[in-house]
């Protein structure tokens, strides 16, 4: 971990050119079905980007913007989480109680 102030994140590189990122980075929160956060299920379906420059970040920004969005990706995600977190597997409603997932959205997620 640093021990640095930095404002610069520890990625390092631009998300889109992966030019090395300085002092004048910019970030932002794009919506991902796919990101699932270790800790804080407040976090899902929301992804940190870095970029080098405010175009690069609009660019990302788009990009997330005209990608599906998929409700399901997210609640495997989020099962997955629950799971791995618990050494014996779970009933569907302990299941539902770990995640705040309805029984019909763990369903159609695991299809």
């Amino acid at each position: 971990m640093r021990t640095d102030r930095s404002p610069v994140p520890e990625t390092d590189i631009c998300d889109l050119c992966a030019r090395r990122l300085t002092e004048g980075c910019q970030l932002g929160v794009v919506p991902d079905s796919s990101a699932i956060h270790a800790r804080s299920p407040a976090r899902d379906g929301r992804r940190l980007v870095v970029a080098c420059s405010p175009e690069h970040l609009a660019v990302l920004q788009q990009e997330y913007r005209t990608r599906p969005y998929v409700p399901e990706e997210l609640w495997a995600g989020q099962i997955d989480r629950a799971l791995a977190l618990r050494p014996h597997p779970l009933t569907r409603d302990a299941l539902s109680a770990a995640t705040g997932l309805s029984l019909l959205e763990i369903q159609r997620a695991l299809a």
